[in-house]
């Protein structure tokens, strides 16, 4: 039979996970959050709040994601088993995955952890169907007591803030169920990966496990690494040496990422391989251009099929289908208007502002990450899953973008329509100056995509789109405005020469793409976008129809 535990829900002014820690040994536990351990066995003083042991391969369960009951060894976790969906629920009411550590080492990557499942749905009557499983739950409106239907198995909540049961169910009526199955001696656990942060001000869920993370982070690694083999290859590593010492970075420390000994040794080498997969972007752009270079692929640019695709889908709204030329032979908002330099500054400014979103949230999560590994607070150490989790996910969204852009750059090599428009046909009768800053940009610009073949599809687009809704399940407000800076960089790569049309379209399901390898997204939230999309342009239609019908 069970033994009466407790365990601490904090507050949720800064309540950044709940535990649960069931222990089928005769002495009583107390606050299982507390830093030492005061049961009856006389260990005073033993830590169980050992920080959780990070791990690059997900497949191979860490130790924090596993534990053992009364000797019991747990089996590891599949990647079916440790998530849940969430999607009915406010964040508010959301729980995190919890690690909680009582491992007898002294090693601070010894800990294990005690494995559970959570469910939250509407309030219903306790349940027992016969299955001898022991399901508990937790009221959050009208106790702090976990009940168990068949008296196996009870645990008690202690609650240290009095309006925190209010702001947990926002006066909705929720339960947290809590099931062990098989039994008190043999339970098949899973684990719920979803947050809730209050630390930002942000609510964040995990639909994916560290498991999926950390596969398509390795992927990713991967695919870098294979880059850089075949462009050796084709054109050699002397032309393509920058990348080629990018992925020796790379693939050295995903190595020693792999088989780090302990949490520093870990953090050293992610970091590193962060950086290493961020300098990606510069390295095998200009890569790329050699390749295409060293191929022959520069005699063969698809410059005409793409500005014939432009007259045919925007041919009826703009010159030649080219908002660039529309802008040019205008009036109003032309290049020599006081409204056209204005408009040539600003999204000249938010061209330029797409090569620094994806660092500064790069180096926002990494600050993160490493201030909770340095300190000494319990509660932000068992945080660094969480942020290392983060940081694979953000990765994955934003650099794969880069990767597929650059593959079909090499099938479709196009030099934009500033040099094909511009030099080739001679389109263009002015020159973007803006009031002076402008064109000083585009000149450095204009130098440094000398032998660039990577118009098509747009990777500036993509890629804006990829950090702006990533960095949003991370960081909500930099999340809206780099967002928002993407859409502005989309209407500069055609306002101010740099794209088609066409480009921009292509962009678009590369972004999708990036966004549900990343593990941010999954396809039922963006078909909930496109439905959500389809009934309010219906229902607009419908209101109007319906007002010239009244007449």
């Amino acid at each position: 039979m069970g033994v009466q535990q407790q365990s601490e829900l904090p507050s949720q002014t800064s309540a950044k996970y709940f535990s649960l820690r069931e222990d089928v040994s005769t002495e009583s536990l107390s606050d299982i959050d507390s830093q030492t351990d005061i049961n009856n066995t006389g260990n005073s003083g033993k830590d169980y709040s050992s920080p959780p042991r990070l791990s690059l391969w997900g497949w191979y369960t860490p130790s924090q994601y596993r534990g053992n009951s009364s000797g019991v060894t747990m089996k590891n976790l599949s990647a079916s088993e440790d998530s849940i969906s969430l999607s009915s629920l406010d964040h508010q009411q959301q729980p995190m995955l919890m690690v909680d550590h009582s491992s007898n080492s002294d090693n601070e990557d010894g800990a294990t952890a005690k494995d559970f499942k959570i469910d939250i749905h509407l309030k219903g009557e306790d349940e027992d169907d016969g299955s001898g499983d022991t399901r508990v739950k937790y009221n959050t409106r009208n106790s702090g007591t976990l009940r168990n239907s068949s008296n196996k198995t009870q645990t008690t909540v202690l609650n240290n803030s009095t309006t925190s049961s209010n702001n947990i169910n926002n006066n909705n009526d929720k339960e947290i169920n809590i099931t062990t199955l098989g039994g008190s001696t043999n339970s098949t656990t899973k684990f719920l990966y979803s947050s809730v942060d209050q630390s930002n001000g942000s609510t964040i869920r995990y639909p994916y496990s560290p498991s999926y993370s950390d596969a398509t982070f390795s992927i990713l690694s991967g695919v870098v690494i294979l880059f850089s083999i075949i462009y050796s290859l084709l054109v050699g590593p002397i032309q393509i040496m920058f990348a080629f010492l990018v992925s020796i970075l790379v693939f050295i420390s995903y190595i020693c990422a792999s088989f780090a000994a302990n949490n520093r040794i870990y953090l050293y080498s992610i970091t590193a391989l962060a950086v290493g997969l961020g300098l990606t972007i510069p390295s095998f752009f200009a890569a790329t251009g050699a390749v295409v270079l060293g191929t022959g692929r520069d005699k063969s640019t698809w410059d005409v099929e793409l500005f014939k695709s432009d007259q045919v889908l925007m041919g009826w709204m703009w010159p030649k289908g080219q908002m660039a030329i529309f802008v040019d032979e205008s009036t109003i908002i032309g290049p020599d208007s006081f409204i056209g330099k204005l408009s040539t500054e600003i999204l000249q400014l938010s061209y330029i502002s797409y090569y620094i979103w994806g660092y500064f949230m790069e180096i926002y999560i990494l600050y993160n990450l490493w201030r909770c590994h340095l300190s000494k607070d319990p509660q932000q150490q068992k945080m660094m899953p969480i942020w290392d989790q983060r940081l694979k996910m953000f990765i994955c969204s934003w650099i794969s973008t880069y990767f597929i852009v650059f593959s079909i750059n090499l099938i479709f090599p196009a030099v934009s329509p500033r040099v094909y428009i511009g030099k080739t046909l001679n389109l263009y009768n002015n020159t973007l100056e803006g009031f002076g800053f402008a064109g000083f940009v585009r000149s450095r610009i204009d130098n440094a995509a000398k032998g660039s073949f990577g118009s098509f599809p747009s990777g500036h687009i993509a890629t804006s789109f990829a950090i702006g809704l990533s960095s949003y399940k991370i960081l909500p407000a930099y999340g809206f405005v780099s967002t928002i800076a993407a859409i502005l960089i989309a209407i500069a790569t055609m306002y101010l020469r740099y794209h088609y049309f066409v480009d921009f379209l292509a962009a678009l399901p590369v972004t999708i793409f990036c966004l549900l390898y990343g593990g941010f997204y999954t396809p039922s939230d963006f078909k909930n976008v496109f439905v959500n999309c389809f009934y309010s342009i219906k229902s607009i239609f419908q209101n109007i129809l319906s007002k010239f019908n009244n007449k």
